[in-house]
């Protein structure tokens, strides 16, 4: 870094020694200087003038578009017919002169005093935003115009539809803001509009879109008409939808009837649902569920299947022809009491049980058909006597159930026990003796006979 700085130290002190004498060389000989500068601008000017002189000439040349002529203030209710363009008579640089066109120059004719049915000649008046150019006069200075009154008259916007949409695709009736335009002009030009026309191209449109489009006056063969509108474009909006719409569509369907004792219906379902459909827009649309005839499942103790035709609108078609509805049948769960005899074992020694009626009430649950199929050798109670006292006593019978049967409740059984009556020997013997004699009157009046 220390190298660096001591090469361009000598460098750098003579610069400035150099700037520092040329700014008192200016300083001190200012009025040359000045001269120099204004002597360079002279003859720059002068080189110009020679190589790029000032000429004057006639723009646009033949080959180009002339000058359109623009007629302002018009007083109202008047309209002026066609004006022809002009050109313009310049002073430019001779390299600018064959640049210039008619858009470079705004021709401007004042109408502010004519009055309907005039022709006149009215002065132009050119001017240009180009710089270097200068307008000398217009060619020629004036222009005949022509007025006359205008009328006008109110007319529907016709749409026109162009193109065509895709397949499976419609239009709807298109819908035009403004509905009505004014036409105003010259009378034979008013009368001879047949329509105004706003095109819409709907090629390969799918869906609903609104254009902003340029409205026509146009006479009956088509032509096109030059009048002014009191709108000059208009918004169209074409509906387009789809002309077959596809829908998934519930099928319903039901049971009628009533299952076998003891059955009941569970669930049923239709397969299969929903369904696809195809057809018009406005059927499907107006579809909500297809309803078939319900199943018969009168008497039935299992599951019902049966199937049924759809009936589809016209122009309507679906995916399947055919639907089956499933009734599910289930038996159902029930209950059932039963007073069944007992049967009593282990009765203590020396005594028996006292006469009457038992029976244990039994509650049985389970599917209604096997409850309705029990009889009454098909449940069985047993009661055990062991350590029975001699009287009432509470005990619980044990129940035996076919399989799927479940006790839902056993009621308990009072018995009573007694001992058993004793023999009277007295009794026997006066029975004996009688019997005894009753034998001998017997044998006696065998004999006498």
């Amino acid at each position: 870094m220390n190298d660096l700085w001591v090469r361009l130290r000598p460098l750098l002190l003579t610069a400035r020694t150099l700037a520092g004498a040329t700014v008192l060389s200016l300083v001190h000989n200012w009025p040359l200087t000045l001269f120099s500068l204004v002597l360079s601008f002279a003859i720059w000017f002068l080189v110009e003038d020679v190589e790029n002189p000032r000429i004057e000439a006639t723009v646009p040349a033949e080959e180009q578009a002339a000058i359109p002529v623009e007629v302002v203030n018009v007083p109202s209710g008047l309209i002026v017919g066609e004006v022809e363009p002009i050109r313009v008579f310049v002073e430019a640089r001779e390299e600018d002169i064959d640049e210039l066109r008619a858009a470079d120059f705004n021709a401007v004719v004042d109408a502010s005093q004519v009055g309907a049915g005039d022709i006149r000649s009215l002065p132009v008046t050119v001017t240009t935003e180009r710089r270097e150019v200068r307008v000398i006069r217009p060619e020629p200075r004036t222009v005949e115009v022509s007025v006359v009154a205008t009328v006008s008259r109110e007319l529907p916007v016709t749409v026109v539809i162009t193109g065509e949409l895709p397949s499976g695709f419609r239009q709807g009736l298109e819908a035009v803001d403004p509905p009505f335009v004014e036409i105003t002009g010259r009378e034979e030009l008013v009368d001879s509009v047949d329509e105004i026309q706003a095109t819409v191209s709907i090629a390969g449109l799918q869906n609903t879109q609104t254009f902003n489009v340029e409205l026509v006056p146009r006479t009956s063969d088509g032509s096109r008409v030059t009048v002014t509108l009191s709108r000059n474009r208009a918004r169209v909006t074409v509906p387009v939808e789809e002309a077959l719409l596809t829908r998934q569509i519930a099928v319903l369907g039901g049971a009628t009837g009533a299952p076998a004792r003891g059955y009941t219906v569970t669930d049923v379902a239709v397969s299969p649902s929903p369904i696809e459909v195809t057809g018009p827009r406005d059927i499907v649309e107006s579809l909500s569920a297809f309803v078939v005839e319900d199943a018969d499942v009168s008497g039935a103790i299992a599951e019902v299947i049966e199937s049924r035709e759809l009936d589809l609108p016209p122009g309507v078609s679906a995916n399947v022809d055919t639907v089956f509805i499933t009734v599910t049948i289930d038996p159902q769960i029930g209950s059932r009491v039963l007073r069944v005899v007992p049967v009593f074992s282990d009765t203590p020694q020396g005594l028996e049980l006292a006469a009457g009626v038992y029976f244990v009430e039994v509650r049985l649950a389970g599917l209604e058909p096997d409850l309705a199929r029990l009889g009454l050798d098909d449940v069985t109670a047993s009661v055990s006597l062991a350590g029975a006292p001699p009287r009432f006593s509470r005990h619980q019978p044990e129940v035996s159930v076919p399989e799927g049967i479940e006790v839902v409740s056993v009621a308990p059984l009072w018995v009573q026990l007694v001992a058993p009556p004793e023999d009277e020997p007295e009794e026997e013997e006066a029975a004996t003796d009688e019997e005894g004699e009753s034998g001998e009157a017997t044998e006696e009046d065998e004999a006498g006979q």
